[in-house]
């Protein structure tokens, strides 16, 4: 993608597979289709760039314990969304989850699919449980998660909810 054009989305037309280990393309473009409202929701707080640090950490997937599936619009070829899981180091069956969706394809499916195939990566993997911290107002989120499967446990704090979802 170049400079500020946002990409698009064509509702359904979706394929979604597992990101590469370095696939740092792919995190900026999805980052770059954010508008500054569901960057300070992912991100919990304004987000005007992503720094070639965290662009890094977000592309260190495809190793065992931080996989990472993404979503490409198939008219377009532009990726519209990421999940990632990474384990945690205090229980191997658990793993805190994130993910975004470009907004042109919120509401669309897209998340769902995206989760629906970590979560299956996650359980042959070992893991068995997703924890998420989502900031206060992103009902989206929190209704995708409690999609993806049970809610085990549920709490608020510091202005975000913790939720550890089973598999």
């Amino acid at each position: 993608m170049n400079g500020n054009a946002q990409p698009g989305c064509t509702r359904g037309l979706v394929t979604v597979g597992r990101l590469h280990a370095g696939d740092r393309a792919a995190v900026v473009e999805v980052f770059e289709g954010l508008s500054g409202q569901s960057r300070r929701l992912r991100f919990h707080g304004p987000k005007p760039r992503l720094p070639d640090a965290e662009v890094a950490a977000l592309a260190d997937v495809g190793r065992d314990g931080r996989q990472a599936v993404g979503a490409i619009d198939l008219v377009t070829g532009e990726v519209v969304g990421i999940a990632r899981f990474v384990r945690s180091d205090e229980d191997p069956r658990s793993a805190e989850v994130a993910f975004e969706v470009v907004d042109p394809c919120q509401g669309a499916g897209v998340g769902s699919r995206l989760l629906r195939e970590l979560a299956s990566l996650a359980r042959r993997d070992g893991i068995e449980r997703f924890t998420a911290y989502v900031v206060a107002g992103n009902d989206a989120a929190l209704a995708l998660l409690r999609r993806v499967g049970r809610v085990a446990r549920s709490s608020f704090a510091d202005g975000a909810h913790e939720l550890v979802v089973e598999l």
